[in-house]
Formats: C-alpha cells, structure tokens, sequence
C-alpha cells in the first residue's frame, strides 16, 4: 500500500509536463501577408468594377495530428487570422478581419517540423469567416458612403511551400471561398437592404517560424 501512495503522485507529475512538451513540438506556427479581394454581387451581378481589395498581415498555426513515419506526409487542423486597416482620412476607414479554420494534407516540405526536403505541396478545406468595411467613392473621388458586412462561407486552398535553405519554409496558399453568403445590406444610401453575394478569394505568403 505504501508503494503505491509512493508511485501515485510520480503518475500524476511525472508525466505531465510531457503533454505540453508534445504539443509544441507538433505545432507549426507561420506569419505572413496576404491579398484578399471579396466579390460583392446584386443578382449575379458584380455591384463594382473592381473587388474590393485588402492588404493584410497573418498569423496561424498547423498541428501536425498525424504524420508517416519518413516525415513526408502530414494531416491534421490548423487556424490562422489575417487583419488589415486603412485610414482613409476624411473618409474614414478600410478594414477587414478574416478567420479560417480548416483541416489540411502536407506532402514535401513543410509536412513536419524536422522535414527538409526543398518543395512541398499541401491542400486543405474548412470555413473562413470575414468581416470587412470598405468606403466607396464617386469617379472624383467624393465620399458616397460604406459597405460592411460579416459573413462564413466554406473555404478551400492549395498551397505550395519551398525550402531550398532547409530553415523556415516559405509557403504560398491561394484560397477560395466556395459558396457565396446572401446578407441583406445597406448600399448607396438606400433604406430598405438589398440581398447582396459575398465570397473571397486571397492569396498569401506564410512563413514558418521555430519555436
């Protein structure tokens, strides 16, 4: 009995800082930029002639939940979060704040923390949610007013990653949304909301850092 009270609490402590210590050792954080346009449509129709367009820093992170034992293939989940601002003076502002989460497949470079090959290519689906205020301008430049909305749509990206110093793998991801959200919104300075078509397309640059 008094073995066992002796081998209970090394059960309880003794192991435990291995739970954390796995983890991080599975976790693949990256920072980057990124170019995100959102369509915005009235009955299939693009309400501008160009998308609005944002410009915007990242910060993420993979888990690696599953890996072969060569470290050439990978699976697991992954979240990031891209922000971007712009003061527009008089007319206020532009920002937007997007959320991906999503399940990915790595094979190559970048599959696993310890993987040195030179190039790597990866996929992954999930959701991404997006929130934005864009200001919309007359020809001349006059102020006529703001869109904002928010809205989730599925998302979908491939990404390819190079890694030809075999240290912080450089990653670029194009991603899609692949449905549109309908959100009833104020446009032009009308009362009543109009049902308008929001989807994103964005591509980035990731870069891996070590913990």
């Amino acid at each position: 009995m008094r073995l066992f009270l002796w081998f209970v609490p090394f059960l309880l402590f003794g192991q435990r800082p291995t739970l954390p210590q796995e983890f991080w050792s599975k976790l693949n954080p990256f920072v980057g930029g990124e170019l995100c346009f959102i369509d915005v449509r009235f009955l299939n129709t693009p309400i501008f002639s160009y998308a609005p367009d944002f410009w915007g820093l990242t910060i993420g992170g993979n888990y690696t939940y599953f890996y072969t034992q060569s470290e050439m293939l990978s699976a697991g989940p992954g979240a990031q979060i891209t922000g971007a601002f712009q003061f527009l003076g008089r007319a206020g502002t532009n920002w937007m704040i997007q959320l991906p989460l999503y399940g990915y497949v790595r094979v190559g470079a970048a599959a696993t923390a310890y993987n040195v090959q030179r190039l790597g290519v990866g996929a992954g689906a999930g959701v991404r949610f997006t929130t934005f205020q864009f200001t919309y301008t007359s020809l001349s430049g006059n102020y006529i007013g703001k869109l904002r909305q928010s809205f989730i749509n599925p998302v979908a990206f491939l990404e390819f990653t190079f890694n030809f110093r075999r240290t912080n793998p450089t990653t670029i991801r194009l991603a899609v949304d692949l449905l549109s959200s309908r959100r009833n919104t104020e446009i032009m300075g009308v009362i009543d909301p109009v049902p308008l078509e929001f989807r994103t397309l964005s591509i980035g640059i990731l870069y891996r850092i070590g913990l």
